[in-house]
């Protein structure tokens, strides 16, 4: 009995995991843009919500967040990855954030890699907020 019941469930299963049309319409098939944590070689804060990260490889990309006290002013920075023994990040990962200023105390700010910028994009931005 307990044969055909899992023969009779078998169709429902495998229509389960049927693709469904337009459901990867969304997806992009380029691979996220990533960075290590070590990688990063300078920063630059564009106010109290964006912050340009630059690599080794330079690569600049752009880290978002909702109001970090403090941000433009700080001379230091940390990125912390989270749980997990990777400290690789790629866009939409969510990050924590850790300023240090010169008059302020250390802030740690949730924070999530929104883009790697192209050559444009980063001539675009002010020289102030260009790493």
């Amino acid at each position: 009995m307990r044969a055909l019941s899992a023969l009779l469930a078998l169709p429902l299963i495998l229509a389960a995991c049927a693709p469904v049309e337009g459901a990867n319409a969304t997806r992009t098939t380029e691979p996220r843009a990533c960075f290590l944590v070590q990688q990063a070689t300078s920063f630059r804060a564009d106010g109290q919500q964006s912050v340009y990260i630059r690599t080794v490889g330079r690569d600049v990309f752009r880290l978002d967040t909702s109001v970090c006290p403090g941000l433009e002013t700080n001379f230091q920075i940390g990125l912390d990855p989270g749980l997990g023994f990777s400290s690789r990040l790629c866009e939409g990962d969510t990050v924590r954030l850790i300023a240090r200023g010169y008059s302020s105390d250390i802030e740690a700010c949730p924070a999530r890699v929104m883009a790697r910028l192209t050559e444009a994009e980063i001539e675009a931005l002010p020289a102030r907020d260009r790493p």
